[in-house]
């Protein structure tokens, strides 16, 4: 794998078996990118340029697989797949595109987290709520599942500000929106029997117009790795999650 992570030169590239990547968050690393990338296809080289000065990456870089079909199959499957909370954006590389690592090097700034966790994917739907579940009540039903990173989000009408009777709940490990699914779908929450399933995610899957779920293998191997290489904030201890989560009997009613 020592070789796989070097800059090749363009003219021992193939061009037609090599995609380019962007919108990296800082947090990312070679070896990170390599164990997904394999995961799909075999990775001939990779490249991840970094500051010459800083010596961080400058959030993008190029992959180059064995064949253009190893190419093809990568930039279909892992469309829309979020690392650290960004989309990993896919591309062909131009055949007349020439790399230089070290262009405008100078001028990159590292990007700073702003979330109390790391966005791995873990975003959770939650329909036919009650009018007046809000977004105080979401976190206080949910939080005792594992540690949410961003605001619940009660979807509502923009004029009058009523619920539209769905939200979203976003945990930062999928065990945590795992447990959440096993014990929340189904159970009545203010007279309301409620639905709990994986969101859809934003982009588009390929040229079929559908959107993938979030929770699928690729996100969680990238997950599973991320804290391999210790690139996930160590969670604070919950006595809320630590009790629910040893508790085998689901709930049956919750009332607000």
């Amino acid at each position: 794998m020592i070789n796989v992570l070097r800059h090749s030169n363009d003219s021992d590239r193939n061009i037609n078996a090599s995609l380019y990547f962007s919108n990296i968050d800082y947090q990312v690393t070679e070896l990170l990118l390599y164990e997904l990338f394999i995961q799909f296809g075999p990775v001939r080289t990779l490249n991840l340029p970094k500051d010459r000065i800083l010596k961080t990456h400058q959030g993008y870089g190029f992959v180059e697989f064995k064949t253009a079909k190893d190419a093809e199959y990568v930039l279909e499957i892992l469309r829309g797949i979020r690392l650290f909370g960004k989309v990993l954006k896919l591309k062909k590389v131009d055949p007349h595109f020439k790399t230089n690592p070290s262009a405008s090097a100078s001028n990159q700034v590292a990007p700073t987290p702003t979330m109390s966790g790391v966005d791995v994917g873990a975003k959770l739907f939650i329909k036919n709520l009650h009018p007046l579940v809000d977004e105080k009540m979401l976190r206080d039903t949910f939080s005792k599942f594992g540690n949410i990173i961003r605001p619940p989000v009660v979807a509502r009408d923009p004029d009058s500000g009523a619920s539209k009777g769905y939200g979203f709940i976003t945990y930062d490990d999928f065990a945590a929106s795992d447990l959440a699914i096993e014990k929340m779908n189904g159970v009545i929450l203010t007279n309301n029997k409620i639905s709990v399933s994986y969101a859809y995610k934003d982009e588009l899957v390929g040229s079929s117009n559908k959107r993938a779920k979030h929770g699928d293998k690729a996100e969680r191997l990238l997950a599973e790795n991320a804290k391999k290489n210790n690139m996930v904030p160590q969670k604070r201890s919950s006595p809320n999650a630590t009790s629910s989560q040893s508790k085998t009997k689901k709930a049956k009613v919750i009332t607000g």
